[in-house]
């Protein structure tokens, strides 16, 4: 969902904040209260490894290894050479780490293993906090296990005014990131969020959770430049990406993404004084079984800003309910959106859908969404899910209120008159 407010978490070992000053202090490595560390040398790098079991931690699922990461992490960081942190084969438990740079070379963490987080303990809304730190590759073959099955129950679900879980890897004022390989199951939130960062290449990996996982994002960015997210299969309880304020040149392709709410633009104006995106492009992306599809989502009575230059080519969708939408009055706020959607494409996207009005054009009185083209839509519809397909496909339509809207090509449904 990527809108509601956090606050930490209460943490209940004191010894964490003064492994964490202890970390500061010994290391060039400057930590301002956030953990997490993980990623792997790059292709070829002939730098130092080091192993996270040589610092202590125990891969039997039931140690703590925190204090290993945070030991490792100091000799990584502060190697004036290219060095790699390893998470080696096993089940290592691991509370919240914070990894904070600027470190003195480029940095990996390869993760082989599976590392668990604890129920508990989190001071700050993040698992794993990579921070500061530029030039880093977090790959493996490992998985992140964020047991979210545990806490769901007492979550978010759809309230408006909540304090999130921790999300489990989150990515802050870094330049020259890249996250390949590795898998992360169960996010107690987010799987991964990106904060200020910029050059970012995320590429075959798989973020899973069940669909009634509430606000379990795939890939969250706000304040985001230049970031390319491709080839990998997300299935969440929420956006399989969401593309959140001051966000621009973000490329997304081939992706699978199902079950989850889509791949979203949004929300946004739910802040005062929200950076424009603009830049987005989505192509090649398969839909499977999604509550929406292509969405932007802006929220009732924001402040003015611009979403614009948004193009979602060649996307093939399977029983998607809400395939196409634009929803202005996202939220529970009331009042005008003042964010101006201008420059969007729709452009060949097939399948079928599960409703009968395949675009919704939901868009502001006080801003009309303008230059919105819809370029060859074919989407059968099939009926509800869990009932039979219609052989003849069935009767669709579109709405378009507020919007400046031109359809091209051929569409199986019938085109707004106004």
């Amino acid at each position: 969902m990527a809108n509601g407010r956090r606050l930490p978490a209460k943490a209940n070992d004191s010894k964490v904040g003064s492994l964490i000053l202890m970390a500061v202090v010994f290391s060039s490595c400057v930590a301002n209260g956030e953990n997490l560390g993980d990623r792997r040398g790059l292709s070829g790098n002939s730098g130092a490894v080091f192993d996270i079991t040589k610092f202590g931690a125990v891969g039997d699922g039931a140690t703590n290894t925190f204090k290993a990461f945070l030991k490792a992490w100091i000799q990584v960081c502060d190697s004036p050479a290219p060095a790699t942190l390893l998470v080696p084969t096993g089940q290592y438990l691991a509370g919240p780490v914070i990894f904070a740079g600027p470190c003195k070379s480029r940095v990996t963490v390869e993760v082989q293993g599976t590392i668990i987080a604890t129920t508990s303990g989190y001071a700050t809304p993040e698992w794993f906090l990579f921070e500061r730190v530029n030039d880093f590759l977090l790959t493996g073959t490992g998985t992140f296990n964020g047991k979210g099955e545990d806490i769901w129950k007492e979550g978010c679900g759809k309230k408006t005014n909540c304090n999130l879980p921790p999300t489990s890897l989150k990515f802050r004022n870094m330049k020259n990131l890249e996250v390949s390989g590795i898998t992360s199951v169960n996010s107690k939130a987010f799987h991964m969020f990106l904060v200020k960062t910029e050059f970012v290449n995320i590429h075959n990996i798989k973020l899973l959770a069940p669909a009634e996982s509430p606000n379990t994002d795939g890939i969250h960015l706000s304040n985001a430049d230049h970031v390319s997210i491709t080839n990998s299969k997300m299935a969440t309880g929420d956006d399989c990406v969401s593309i959140g304020r001051g966000s621009n040149n973000v490329t997304i392709q081939g992706i699978i993404c199902g079950p989850g709410h889509g791949i979203s633009i949004g929300s946004l104006g739910k802040y005062k004084n929200e950076e424009d995106v603009s830049g987005i492009h989505v192509s090649n992306c398969t839909m499977i079984e999604t509550d929406n599809g292509l969405r932007i989502k802006t929220w009732g009575g924001s402040g003015p800003s611009k979403a614009a230059d948004i193009k979602f080519e060649n996307i093939q969708m399977q029983s998607v309910k809400n395939p196409i939408i634009i929803d202005q009055n996202y939220g529970s706020r009331g009042g005008d959106s003042q964010v101006s959607v201008s420059d969007v494409l729709f452009s060949n996207i097939r399948g079928t859908t599960i409703t009968q009005n395949v675009v919704q054009l939901n868009c502001s009185k006080s801003v009309p969404c303008v230059g919105v083209n819809v370029v060859d839509v074919n989407l059968n519809y099939v009926g509800k899910k869990g009932k039979k397909f219609e052989a003849s496909g069935g009767l669709v339509g579109s709405v378009c209120d507020n919007a400046k809207v031109v359809f091209g090509g051929q569409h199986s449904f019938q085109t707004c008159t106004k």
